[in-house]
């Protein structure tokens, strides 16, 4: 008949409460991560708004000039229609019909092109409202995000307290020969440490163990290890 030593009882209480306390701080670990992913995503659309708002900027700046080139060109104008009012060789009267027809085509040029650029704004214009109305709706659903994260934090600081707690106690009447057994293994290795015998195999490494030690660990009467893991191990099936 199987005894389990009461022994790896506390030990396996022990372990159980250092699982629940390695756990919580992952959990904890985690959630840094997850914010900073959440305002990560809040950056990167704030700046793809950023550079949207910049490329209307520098287009209106561009229609603007067009706009500019335009105003000083018809000035010109006026001014060689004054000039031809004054001069009186013919060679003269033509070269400034040249220059006001070339400025006139120029003109006929910018002002398509401003055309064309104002109907460019435009659509950037209503893509860019549409972009600044989808960051105001994900970034408000995102700081809930953030706020269900930082709540879950203080959850789970307080929890993992109070686990703490609890681990500080659990070795409590533990003979220190299994404790001395069980700490540099739970400190170098994944949990559990302290695991069962089915079949045969260990349920660590999940290889063969020896008759020897199948019988030992069966009797429940001393310290078992598994012989080619080293965690400690006790009679299950």
């Amino acid at each position: 008949m199987a005894h389990l030593n009461p022994q790896i009882e506390k030990l396996l209480a022990l372990q159980a409460c250092e699982q629940k306390v390695r756990h919580l701080e992952q959990l904890l670990q985690a959630i840094p991560i997850d914010v900073k992913r959440l305002q990560d995503t809040i950056e990167a659309e704030e700046k793809t708004l950023a550079d949207a708002k910049a490329r209307l900027r520098k287009m209106e700046v561009s229609r603007k000039d067009l706009d500019n080139r335009v105003g000083v060109a018809q000035e010109q104008i006026l001014r060689y229609k004054n000039q031809q009012l004054q001069v009186k060789k013919n060679e003269e009267y033509q070269a400034l019909i040249h220059e006001i027809e070339g400025l006139e085509k120029e003109i006929l040029d910018w002002e398509e092109e401003e055309i064309g650029l104002m109907l460019e704004i435009d659509s950037e214009t209503e893509n860019y409202k549409k972009q600044e109305a989808s960051l105001a709706s994900s970034t408000e659903l995102i700081k809930r995000k953030i706020a269900v994260l930082e709540n879950r934090r203080a959850d789970l600081k307080n929890r993992l307290a109070d686990a703490a707690l609890r681990l500080q106690s659990a070795d409590r009447d533990i003979d220190p020969a299994y404790l001395r057994a069980y700490r540099p293994m739970a400190a170098r290795m994944k949990l559990p440490v302290v695991v069962g015998l089915k079949m045969q195999k260990c349920l660590g490494c999940h290889l063969r163990v020896s008759n020897e030690i199948m019988e030992k660990a069966r009797k429940g009467v001393a310290l078992t290890t598994c012989h080619n893991c080293g965690r400690l191990v006790y009679f299950a099936s």
